[in-house]
């Protein structure tokens, strides 16, 4: 996803509620999945990416939402 498409989806979801944009992004995480764009080694590659630059908040809740994805 380009940067582009990602403010084009943030925007187009800017009112949805945590729930439908939990449904969504696991529906985009099963498509890539098929697609061989993403798995669980690469969710947890993204995570330890990005761990430097988020608060403790954030860490837990991207595990949290990290976890969800893999069920």
């Amino acid at each position: 996803m380009t940067q582009d498409e990602m403010e084009q989806f943030l925007h187009q979801r800017q009112n949805s509620t945590e729930g439908e944009l939990m449904e969504e992004l696991k529906r985009m995480t099963r498509a890539q999945e098929q697609t061989g764009e993403m798995s669980t080694t690469r969710m947890e590659e993204i995570y330890n990416t990005l761990w430097p630059f988020l608060n403790e908040a954030q860490r837990q809740k991207m595990q949290e939402v990290i976890r969800r994805l893999k069920e």
